[in-house]
């Protein structure tokens, strides 16, 4: 009669578990599809609506993305805060996709996590936005480069104080926050987003997207001012492996947090006014387009803040006139390799206006 070894014993290890916000939005989509694949992570995702819970938990909505494990989904929204610090509070790991302006949500996450004995060993990672480092000069170049190097808090306070932005208050509240109950905190701060995501609910960036959506209905592509104004940009799938690495990183010790964890996310850069040329040709060559040739067009920030921001001038002067470069020299120092360059944008602003095109099509009587 044999006897069974120790060797022979399956060890089981178990998984990390994950709290993921903005599972069904653009960046926090394409997270959600990403970490799915990931054998040791165990993923809960908050959606508002019950409608969504059957797309990502069915194989058969979506069978291609289901790789890996499907996410638990609890429903709710950032207004929860008990909710949200109730499931923080049982996870290693908390991904905020879902805003970057919302403080009262960061403190319930932070505050979930830092309930757990061991809070020096939980990872909070929040979304943030680079228009938080925008310099407007009316539409015009202006400003320098930044680094992730640089003293970004030091920075962010001093922006704060010359005048008060969600993504900064929002982002130093994280990191200070995370400083004193004893959680590593990574802000992930990227430019403007394209691309075509990968996630398991499709959705269409923001900026950009805007500016096509109004080109169609208007004949017209904008930008304020001389359009000269400069803004980094980065496709969907690059940062994506940004937050993968991130992630990683901070598991192993190697990255470092609170004011030293900001990492920039930027492969390329363009002009507003490149921008609407661009989608001047996005628009003109969509199949079957019959409404003649795009304009290209300067607009007031005023303009902008009421045909694309509900009437938010400051939204419309750092989200699509200002000026910020960033330079990502953390997330290269980790091993990010962004793939994506600037031929990729002039496609995705194709493939954006084909969609905008069609959804705007089919709303009409």
């Amino acid at each position: 009669m044999s006897s069974v070894g120790a060797t022979d014993v399956p060890i089981t290890v178990p998984k990390l578990k994950v709290f993921l916000t903005g599972g069904t939005g653009y960046i926090g989509g394409a997270v959600l599809t990403a970490l799915l694949r990931s054998p040791d992570l165990s993923i809960t995702t908050l959606v508002r609506s019950e409608s969504y819970i059957e797309t990502l938990t069915s194989p058969s909505s979506n069978p291609k993305f289901f790789s890996g494990s499907t996410p638990t989904c609890v429903l709710g929204s950032l207004s929860d805060s008990d909710l949200l610090r109730k499931h923080a509070s049982i996870s290693d790991i908390v991904v905020n996709c879902a805003s970057a302006d919302d403080v009262t949500a960061v403190d319930a996450l932070i505050e979930g996590l830092a309930d757990s004995p061991e809070s020096s060993k939980k990872i909070f990672i929040h979304t943030s936005g680079t228009s938080g480092f925008a310099t407007w000069n009316n539409g015009d170049e202006g400003g320098r480069p930044i680094s992730d190097t640089e003293d970004l808090v030091k920075l962010m306070k001093e922006m704060n104080d010359k005048e008060t932005y969600g993504h900064r208050t929002a982002a130093l509240r994280a990191i200070e926050l995370g400083k004193s109950k004893n959680v590593k905190t990574f802000i992930i701060v990227p430019p403007t987003i394209y691309g075509e995501t990968a996630a398991i609910i499709p959705r269409l960036s923001v900026q950009i997207p805007y500016i096509i959506r109004t080109a169609i209905k208007t004949k017209k592509a904008h930008y304020i001012g001389s359009g000269n104004a400069v803004w980094s940009n980065v496709h969907i799938t690059d940062l994506t492996k940004l937050y993968e690495i991130v992630l990683r990183c901070a598991l192993s010790g190697v990255a470092k947090h609170g004011e030293e964890g900001v990492f920039f996310a930027a492969n390329g850069e363009r002009s507003w006014k490149d921008i609407a040329t661009g989608v001047k040709a996005a628009v003109e060559a969509i199949p079957g387009w019959q409404g003649g040739e795009i304009a290209l067009e300067s607009w007031t920030d005023e303009e902008a803040a009421h045909a694309l921001y509900t009437g938010n001038v400051q939204l419309a002067r750092l989200g699509s006139g200002s000026n910020v470069i960033t330079l990502p020299t953390r997330g290269l120092q980790l091993g990010w390799k962004p793939a994506f360059g600037e031929d990729a944008v002039m496609e995705s602003m194709k493939k954006d206006a084909e969609i905008l095109y069609k959804e705007i099509k089919s709303a009409q009587p």
